[in-house]
């Protein structure tokens, strides 16, 4: 009898233990694995300006802010901090010294990943914020 109570507890422990619900829930739990975009980006069809503010939303969260060099965006890191956030679509931003923005063309639909994500995603603007 003994026996069957503890093979019985061992096994709801790892069902509970398991699911993804409560991980989704725990807010002691690791962020997910990171998108990580990069590539070309045009403004009005010619390459972006060197310096420009770029950054991505997501979710509830933005990514940090970058700027572009050479008629590129690198490293728009996509971390989401939940699950939830996982199943979300990223944006992508410029924005002014003035806090102005202009949102890109393209958009970008998260998937849960297994390990860090590399994205080389174009990106277009039709004008500068």
């Amino acid at each position: 009898m003994i026996k069957r109570i503890i093979i019985t507890s061992v096994i709801l422990v790892l069902l509970v233990g398991c699911t993804e619900e409560v991980a989704q829930e725990n807010p002691n739990a690791p962020p997910e694995f990171p998108h990580v975009f990069m590539g070309n980006a045009f403004v009005d069809g010619y390459p972006i300006k060197e310096g420009i503010v770029i950054y991505a939303k997501f979710g509830n969260s933005q990514s940090e802010i970058v700027e572009t060099l050479n008629g590129r965006y690198l490293n728009v890191l996509v971390a989401p901090k939940n699950t939830s956030e996982t199943k979300g679509l990223v944006t992508f931003y410029l924005e002014s010294i003035d806090g102005n923005t202009e949102k890109a063309t393209e958009t970008f639909q998260l998937k849960k990943a297994r390990e860090p994500i590399i994205v080389t995603m174009e990106l277009n603007f039709s004008s500068y914020p």
